[in-house]
């Protein structure tokens, strides 16, 4: 889902060219009675800010099989990715940017050129986004791996980007995380060529 601010102006904000597809290639996951399949999907939109246009695309690529995963992300760069326009990718990517060793799907994005908003911003930092009990009731925060990314290619600059839910004190009343995962919002800003 992207969510797109309605309180602008025309002049100064406007998103055209929604697009969506499931990703071709999936996981399928066994049970005593056969497989089911485990699709994943892409939507993106047109956008322009302040004049300056751009592609955003949110996704949730393959968690249990990081083969197709890797393929998911080919498809990605292939497909809502290849376009003239800057691009902004928001995904649950499932691939591990943070700690070392990197997943190869993360490390395919980064060789295809795109940059990482949080290791632009916080090079040192782990930004561990992922993942809390899945009753989400842990006392401590058991995060421990960076998968929630925001990736940009072409003249985007990073200038904040920032953790949320990931502190205690984000805790609801009755003890529970928000998520099973930190969120992650970056500003960015669109570069004039």
């Amino acid at each position: 889902m992207i969510l797109a601010r309605t309180d602008l102006s025309l002049a100064r904000f406007q998103w055209s060219n929604p697009q969506s597809a499931q990703i071709v290639n999936m996981a399928f996951l066994p049970t005593p009675s056969g497989t089911i399949p485990l699709p994943r999907v892409w939507a993106s939109v047109d956008a322009a800010f302040n004049g300056e246009a751009f592609r955003f695309i949110g996704t949730y690529l393959e968690s249990i099989d990081a083969g197709i995963r890797e393929l998911q992300g080919g498809e990605l760069r292939s497909g809502p990715a290849n376009t003239s326009l800057p691009v902004i990718v928001a995904m649950d990517s499932n691939a591990q940017a943070s700690p070392s060793p990197q997943d190869p799907t993360y490390l395919d994005f980064i060789g295809a050129g795109y940059n990482d908003a949080w290791a632009d911003v916080f090079p040192l930092v782990p930004g561990f986004t992922c993942c809390q009990a899945p009753s989400v009731d842990n006392v401590a925060s058991q995060l421990y791996q960076r998968i929630d990314l925001v990736l940009t290619l072409g003249n985007i600059q990073t200038q904040n980007i920032a953790l949320f839910d990931a502190d205690p004190a984000s805790k609801t009343p009755g003890g529970l995380w928000p998520s099973d995962h930190a969120a992650v919002a970056a500003q960015l800003v669109i570069e004039t060529l």
